[in-house]
């Protein structure tokens, strides 16, 4: 009668919702039924990394386990465990329910009725997906989503075991950086909201009411709001930098100097004298201004209603009307005049707006000749985001290690001649230390130790006579065993 064949793929442990399947060497050939069953829950990382585990790494690892149970459970009472567990004495055990009531029988599995035994425990869930060697650690994705097991949830009812707040905010950052990367050539995640032309009218009302869209909104406004700011105060530096100087009205009647009739020159004010600065040119200047200040206006206002401009720079105009103090700059160009043959004892003559002056259009008509403007090539900017310089980084530090590795491994191989031309060395001194005892007379111990002593200071007689002696002369130094039996 045939024996039934064991079959090989025979599976010891059942895998569960923790673990795999296990079968061992061990579970096959030495552990019995009884002792199976209460290993039913011992499969983990440990046993199956490929890497067989020591006694002192299942010991800390049960320890380590053993604390982790103490922190999420209550331990009041105390008792001594044996191989049997610590129930068998007396009765005496460490309680049901506590944080040790499973040391309690060790000779059948632990099982626990307890509703607060059944719930899942998130908070210790491992968030690490996979580690590998050229990558790192790599985090699973906190929006995953997992059945619930918690017997109280709802059928199919889902859950997210990695929703922290540092993986949500880690995984944001990834997600802007790859943004980032993507945009780059536009200048950054910041230029991924669409403009305000008519065609994206939709697409800027939807990213209005989106978190990151109302965000980047707001960065935007900060940004032009500090801009103009910035502007802003260099031009009251400008006002106020130095002595001010306010230059009094060219009279022609008072001549260039203002002395014709006796009128006090205020000294700053002889380097510069305003020149052809009629009512034309004042009222062309206030029209400029007025129109800037209106623009002005309109972007004051809507700081305010994106509320980025502070509340002390607003004040109420006589009405109801509420304007923002600063200064209205406009730029015109204007043009310089020096006495010539004065140097610089003659004063400034300014005329302002040159262009727009309506004295001085013939002089313009004259003056005007073809302008050529060069503008610069566009080219892709170059720009290197962190989510590209952390991957260069590590490609930087392989290129650094390998150029190490193959250092050391050339200082191996010069190591490796070294050590093998002294032991080269060793064995053939070793050898004719060898050869000069076997040359020897034999039977005269006094007369060997003598005649070895004498060798010796031969030896040390002619290496000193080596220092000393040019080098063509060392050959005639050498000194044999021969040579020595001959004297």
């Amino acid at each position: 009668m045939e024996q039934p064949q064991e079959d090989p793929k025979r599976i010891n442990i059942s895998g569960n919702h923790y673990a795999t399947a296990y079968t061992s060497r061990g579970t096959h050939e030495s552990w019995s039924p009884a002792e199976l069953n209460v290993m039913q829950h011992m499969n983990c990382s440990y046993l199956s990394s490929g890497r067989p585990p020591t006694l002192l790494a299942l010991k800390q690892h049960a320890h380590s386990l053993t604390n982790l149970i103490l922190r999420l459970s209550i331990a009041t009472t105390s008792a001594a465990v044996t191989k049997l567990g610590c129930a068998g004495r007396d009765g005496w055990g460490f309680g049901e329910h506590s944080a040790f009531d499973w040391l309690d029988n060790l000779q059948i599995p632990y099982d626990n009725k307890d509703e607060s035994h059944h719930r899942p425990l998130p908070s210790i869930s491992n968030c690490i997906e996979k580690d590998s060697e050229d990558k790192g650690p790599q985090q699973h994705c906190p929006l995953t989503e997992v059945q619930d097991s918690d017997p109280g949830s709802q059928k199919g009812g889902t859950q997210r075991p990695y929703y922290t707040h540092h993986n949500l905010v880690m995984h944001a950052n990834e997600c802007l950086e790859i943004l980032d990367h993507e945009y780059s050539s536009t200048g950054g995640l910041i230029s991924i909201l669409p403009t305000n032309m008519e065609h994206d009218t939709v697409e800027l009302t939807s990213a209005r009411n989106s978190l990151l869209g109302q965000w980047l909104l707001h960065s935007q406004h900060l940004v032009g709001r500090m801009h103009e700011l910035e502007i802003n105060y260099a031009n009251a530096l400008d006002v106020v930098e130095g002595e001010a100087m306010v230059p009094l009205q060219a009279i022609r009647r008072a001549g260039t100097d203002g002395v014709s009739q006796g009128r006090q020159i205020a000294y700053p004010q002889d380097r510069y004298v305003l020149v052809n600065a009629g009512d034309d040119v004042t009222s062309f200047l206030h029209r400029q201004l007025d129109r800037t200040e209106a623009q002005v206006d309109q972007k004051e206002q809507f700081w305010k209603i994106s509320g980025v401009s502070g509340e002390r720079m607003w004040h109420e105009k006589r009405g109801g009307k509420w304007y923002a103090r600063g200064i209205i700059p406009v730029d015109l160009l204007t043009r310089f005049y020096r006495v010539a043959g004065k140097g610089h004892a003659s004063p400034i003559f300014i005329m302002p707006a040159i262009e727009q002056h309506p004295g001085v259009a013939a002089t313009r008509h004259i003056e005007q000749h073809p302008t050529v403007v060069s503008i610069a090539t566009p080219t892709w900017p170059k720009r290197v985001s962190d989510w590209d310089r952390k991957f260069k980084e590590r490609l930087e530090r392989a290129k650094e290690l390998e150029l190490e590795n193959q250092r050391l491994v050339r200082e191996n191989m010069k190591l490796q001649a070294t050590v093998a031309f002294h032991n080269e060395d060793r064995r053939g001194a070793a050898g004719e230390e060898d050869s000069q005892e076997a040359a020897l007379p034999k039977g005269d111990e006094k007369g060997q130790q003598a005649l070895l002593r004498r060798i010796a200071a031969y030896e040390a007689k002619m290496d000193a006579l080596k220092k000393t002696l040019p080098s063509k002369y060392h050959s005639q130094l050498a000194l044999t065993v021969e040579e020595e039996g001959q004297e």
